[in-house]
Formats: structure tokens, sequence, C-alpha cells
């Protein structure tokens, strides 16, 4: 019986599933996790040291040989998932406070905003783009961890983060670009560990929460879906301003990447203040990503069929221009 396949079926499965069991746990008979030792270091405090070595796994896979168009259009993604994300984070806190609006905090809007999901970004660029699309992954990987919506909080002035906190987040990550870089062995074995440390990171921060969180954050979890998604359509239309050839997938920025579910808890280690909103955005965060790893391919197939559409009509055009030129 193979467990963690069938986890890894379910949309997000690997950080839901666990993060559920956790909370249940939680809810229900607590004492287990407070047993002390290892087994309340690793299953319920265990969630910091965990996101070290995500960080280290994140940034072994960043490869600096790549160069060119992969590299432009990974800086160009990460750029515009950030700007936006922080912009509209930015400006519902400047009108609402660090409350948000709807439900949604702005901890939630920019961990979620600023986040995408990157496997399903490689899958859709099987179909629908080539090898210089996948190859931006390599840069833009580095929104997979908590750093650039701790950046983007710390920037825009809806989080008080510690100079040492943005630095804390860095070492691990520029540990593993380096060793990764040196050693194609580590970084083989940082992809081989992922799903492992995913899943203990999610089950230490479900270990600290409450079943009550989950229909709670139920309803404002999917209109937090439904807004990342939107924001698909302007990534597109963003997307395909710097860029010759013209493609859809600038929509795949508008998911939610699953692991952002651990960002909140992450970033209130830095920002005690926000620690009130944790709960809530992360159960927010989970139900997000799934509502948006449905959603982004329909968009991403009807919008890549849109330009295939204008395409033709663009090339029939011509050769209808040249044709009468010969002609005449």
């Amino acid at each position: 019986m193979n467990i963690l396949n069938k986890m890894q079926k379910v949309p997000g499965g690997l950080i839901i599933i666990p993060l559920l069991a956790a909370i249940l746990i939680n809810t229900f008979i607590p004492s287990v996790m407070s047993v002390g030792g290892p087994t309340t270091a690793l299953f319920k405090e265990g969630s910091s040291a965990m996101m070290g070595i995500f960080l280290l796994i994140c940034g072994s896979s960043i490869n600096i040989k790549q160069a060119g168009l992969p590299l432009y259009k990974g800086s160009v993604l990460l750029g515009l998932k950030f700007v936006v994300g922080a912009g509209i984070g930015w400006a519902v806190g400047l009108m609402f406070g660090p409350e948000g609006i709807l439900g949604l905090s702005t901890l939630v809007l920019i961990s979620a905003l600023t986040s995408s999901n990157s496997s399903l970004y490689i899958a859709l660029c099987s179909d629908y783009g080539d090898s210089s699309d996948a190859g931006a992954i390599s840069v833009l990987c580095i929104k997979d961890g908590p750093f650039v919506s701790m950046v983007a909080l710390g920037a825009t002035g809806l989080a008080s983060i510690p100079f040492e906190s943005l630095i804390a987040m860095i070492i691990p990550l520029l540990i593993g670009v380096v060793w990764g870089n040196l050693d194609k062995q580590f970084r083989d074995l940082c992809a081989k560990a992922q799903p492992l440390i995913i899943i203990i990171m999610s089950f230490a921060i479900g270990a600290n929460s409450n079943i009550n969180t989950i229909f709670t954050a139920g309803i404002t979890g999917i209109l937090l879906g439904l807004i990342a998604f939107l924001t698909g359509f302007l990534f597109y239309f963003l997307y395909n301003l710097f860029l010759k050839k013209k493609t859809a997938l600038g929509a795949a920025l508008g998911t939610v990447a699953a692991s952002s579910a651990l960002t909140p808890a992450i970033i209130a280690e830095a920002d005690p203040s926000l620690q009130r909103f944790v709960d809530a955005a992360t159960a927010q965060l989970a139900t997000a990503s799934i509502i948006t790893m449905l959603l982004c391919p329909l968009l991403i197939a009807f919008l890549d069929k849109r330009l295939k559409k204008k395409r033709n009509i663009k090339e029939t055009k011509i050769s209808d221009i040249s044709d009468n030129s010969s002609t005449a």
C-alpha cells in the first residue's frame, strides 16, 4: 500500500492531509501532542526547523547556470507576482488595516497573492509552453517559501519584520543554492526529501490549531481562492507585455501554493502581533490552494485557445496579402 502516492493524488495532499490530521488530533486528544521529548519537539514545535530545511531544499533547486530566456521569464514572473501581490495587500491594508476585508486579513492576502503553485506551473508548461517556460521555474521557485511574503509585508509596512528575520530566511536558502549548484547529488537528495519535510511541517502547524478554524474559514477560503484565480487574468495580460511570443502561462500565477498555508505561522514568529490571524489564514490558504488548482488549468486552456485563434487569423491575413501581392 503506497500511502505517499495516494496523498500526492489529492490536490495539495502532502500539506492538507497531515494538516487536517493534526488539527483533529489536537482538537479531540491534545494530550498526545504534549507528551514532551522528541514527539512534541517534532510534531508540535518542529515547524521552524522544518521550514529551515524546506528553504534549503528550495535553494538547491535554483540553477544559477540557467541563463538567457528562462532567466528572463523567471525574473519577470517573480517580479510580477511580488509587485501585484504586495500592491493588493498594501492597498487593502491602507484602507482597512491589518484585519483586511470580508474576513481576509492582509496577512492571508499577501501570503496567497505572492505565492503560486510551482508543480502546477511545470505541469502546464508541458502542454502550453516550451523548455524556456519550464526553465523559468529555477528563478520563480524563490517564492515557494515564506521569504517573498515576508519581504512584501515588511516593505509595505503591514508587518514589523526585523532585519534579522529576513537574514534568517536567506541563510538556509543561500546554502541550498550554493550546495545544490556545486553538488548535483545533493540537489537530487533534496528533491527526494522534500515530501517528507512538507508532511512533518504541515503536521506541526496543524497541531497548533483547532477544528473550529476550518468551519470558520471555509467560505472565506473559497473567496480567497476566487480572488487569486481572478488575478490570473491580470497576470496573463501583464506577462505578455514583456514577451515577443505570447503565452497563456502568465495566468498560472493566479494560483495559491499549497505550501503558503505554512507561511502565516512562520511570519507570526517574526511579528507576534499577527499571531491572532494565523489559524484562520492557515485554513483559508489551504482551501484557496485547492480552488485555484482546479480552476487555473481551465483558464489557461481557454486563454491558450484564444491566443491560437488570434494567431491563425493573423497568419491567414498575412497569407492573403502575400497571395494578392504575387497575383499583382
